[in-house]
């Protein structure tokens, strides 16, 4: 019948649901621009592949 509404402390901070959403929300999508962007810098500043030949003069001697 009648909603008794909890009173709460006038000390308590009150923040809106959304706004963490948000924060979390900004901080997900930071997160994964940052790992997009250091995955392309480590292609683009990686060395160009070498070939490396070793010779071993007595590896299939039998």
């Amino acid at each position: 019948m009648f909603r008794r509404r909890r009173r709460r402390s006038s000390f308590a901070r009150r923040a809106p649901p959304q706004a963490r959403l948000a924060i979390i929300g900004l901080g997900a999508a930071a997160f994964i621009a940052l790992f997009v962007f250091f995955i392309r810098q480590a292609d683009v500043l990686a060395p160009e592949p070498q070939e490396i030949r070793i010779d071993l003069p007595d590896a299939f001697k039998q």
